[in-house]
């Protein structure tokens, strides 16, 4: 049955890097075939200014850790003044202080989701590589504090913890140790952890994506929002993060022209016809299941 498409994109996550600081077990970026880099900001001024026109939302991340980018703060404050309706972040806020923190509170910044997955040494060793946990911790700790005392309620800030056994088994005392340091609008957030079609062999994320024999619709992802590299490449989502089907370029094409394209037609009508086979990357990709956002939880929310 044939699903309508907006005529944009409601969501484009761009990628201002893929170098990363962390080595985390849940992403597979450390199986890269495709370049690293940073993109420049002739690129992203491009990205926004068309996003603007059409009042999608931007997400500055996606395999690598925006707060490397040099540029962030003014790449920020352009897709602001250009009109861009919303402008949101995930870090690991290892770099998460000092003047680049500030910089972050006074760029117009809607979303900053702080990426924790622990609540110790030990396991946040276990999941992100690095021994990174005090620092991440109190770098958000005082970035809050910073928020509060300077009377903002943006950023939004989320304190992200991905949906393991461990953190299940905690997150009630997760969330009385974070909640006094919150804003009237920030949460704590659980993730359930994408496979990236198949990259990623954990529990966790098998467990989310559900049964292999659940009905499969049309994925959701191909209708809502694009991916830009940070080389202008165009991925039809996050499951194809080493870009081995992509649809084009932005520094050759349009995203509209890109989101209304021949190719991105075929790969929905596949998906309509339930031929997931037809299409790269699709055929044993079981995170179409979390392209409702439904693998996103505000632990906060009213049940």
């Amino acid at each position: 049955m044939p699903v309508s498409s907006a005529p944009f994109p409601d969501r484009v996550n761009v990628e201002l890097t893929n170098h990363c600081n962390q080595r985390c077990v849940l992403c597979p970026r450390l199986g890269f075939t495709r370049p690293l880099g940073f993109m420049d900001f002739d690129l992203f001024a491009r990205v926004a200014t068309e996003c603007a026109r059409h009042g999608t939302r931007l997400w500055l991340h996606f395999l690598g850790e925006p707060l490397l980018h040099r540029q962030l703060g003014r790449m920020i404050r352009f897709a602001r003044t250009a009109g861009v309706r919303e402008v949101g972040l995930s870090t690991n806020a290892v770099s998460l202080r000092g003047a680049l923190a500030e910089d972050l509170l006074g760029a117009g910044l809607d979303r900053l989701e702080c990426s924790l997955d622990a609540d110790d040494r030990a396991g946040y060793l276990a999941m992100r590589g690095r021994d990174h946990f005090e620092r991440v911790r109190d770098n958000v700790r005082a970035f809050l504090r910073r928020k509060r005392a300077l009377g903002l309620e943006r950023p939004v800030t989320s304190i992200q913890f991905m949906r393991t056994a461990a953190v299940e088994a905690a997150l009630g005392p997760l969330v009385d140790a974070w909640r006094p340091l919150l804003g009237p609008r920030d949460f704590v957030m659980t993730i359930a952890p994408a496979s990236f079609a198949g990259a990623i062999d954990a529990a966790a994320a098998r467990d989310a994506a559900g049964a292999p024999g659940d009905a499969r619709p049309p994925c959701r992802w191909l209708y809502a929002s694009l991916m830009v590299l940070q080389d202008g490449t165009v991925t039809m989502c996050g499951a194809d993060w080493d870009a081995r089907a992509p649809l084009g370029n932005v520094r050759e094409r349009s995203l509209a022209d890109i989101w209304t394209g021949a190719e991105l037609a075929r790969r929905r009508r596949a998906h309509e016809e339930g031929r997931f086979d037809a299409v790269p990357v699709c055929g044993a990709c079981g995170d179409w299941r979390l392209a409702d956002g439904s693998g996103y939880r505000n632990v906060l929310a009213p049940a």
